[in-house]
């Protein structure tokens, strides 16, 4: 693939939010994007990582790549180079007139309040999963809208396959349109997956021990979701096929990661920008994940 050159482009006058690294709007060839910048890594924050810049931008585009070869709805990217750094366009989905209203905003406005699992009162920021599947099924804003809890599973089991720790209350949520319809937003903010702060030489010791590739692909992987206040392995919420909304999302969506892991594999091997560590690492580790969690409870 070749990377594409947004050096000439002008900052349009969209603004972005988020705390993960720079971004500015720009108008590409005809559309708006959102180009996203690789965060500064720190040095007394990211012990033994001999990067100057994570790897968010390159992860965002295999993860939403991933999502699309999967058939999920999801933004499209471009990989490029901006000022000699490695970016990611991300197209905005949004129309003028349009709004979209993270999740994390639709459930701090749930009326009465509930409590979580650990007793807690309902907040925009909490990441419980029984309180996310209540505002689902009950808060009022989404009753008119088609497939949210099947459109969070579904998510939830994607993310895992990539390794994404951090969906969050506020990289997803529905679009209101301005003729007042509502949908879902297709999947965005995929970066932080796939060890984007990893360098090769602790990929390499990964790879080079079993048992650390397997804590890592799953066995002592958490996700940003909690019960009782304490983060869960999205694995063994998979394999304890506890939640009826899970199982159907690794029913509908495991065939298709298993028809397109060869794309996958081209898809990767096909980034110039990557070394042949980070392309062993990140097809490993999706192989993985789908061959010793997702394949088995698809089987069972």
């Amino acid at each position: 693939m070749d990377l594409a050159n947004f050096n000439d482009y002008q900052q349009n006058q969209r603004m972005y939010g988020g705390t993960a690294g720079r971004k500015m709007g720009i108008t590409y060839n005809g559309k708006e994007y959102l180009l996203k910048f690789p965060g500064n890594l720190k040095e007394k924050q990211m012990k033994n990582i001999n990067l100057s810049y994570s790897n968010s931008p390159v992860c965002e585009y295999i993860g939403s790549k991933i999502y699309e070869l999967i058939g999920m709805p999801v933004h499209n990217t471009i990989l490029g180079v901006r000022n000699e750094k490695i970016v990611v366009a991300c197209e905005d989905f949004l129309e003028d007139g349009d709004r979209l209203y993270e999740f994390d905003k639709i459930k701090v406005t749930f009326e009465p309040h509930f409590l979580d699992s650990n007793g807690n009162e309902t907040n925009g920021v909490g990441v419980d999963l029984y309180e996310i599947m209540m505002t689902i099924q009950e808060h009022p804003f989404l009753q008119d809208v088609s497939g949210v809890a099947e459109h969070f599973w579904n998510m939830f089991v994607v993310d895992a396959l990539i390794g994404n720790t951090d969906r969050n209350n506020s990289n997803w949520g529905i679009i209101l349109r301005k003729d007042g319809s509502k949908e879902l937003a297709p999947v965005y903010d995929n970066g932080n997956c796939l060890n984007s702060k990893w360098n090769d030489e602790k990929m390499q010791i990964v790879m080079d021990d079993a048992a650390k590739m397997e804590a890592e692909a799953y066995k002592a992987r958490r996700c940003i979701f909690e019960l009782q206040g304490r983060r869960i392995n999205p694995y063994y919420i998979m394999e304890s096929m506890e939640y009826q909304g899970c199982l159907d999302a690794v029913h509908r969506l495991v065939p298709e990661m298993g028809r397109c892991m060869s794309e996958i594999q081209t898809m990767i091997e096909g980034i110039p920008i990557l070394s042949e560590v980070q392309k062993r690492f990140f097809t490993s580790i999706i192989e993985c994940r789908y061959e010793k969690v997702l394949l088995p409870v698809y089987q069972k």
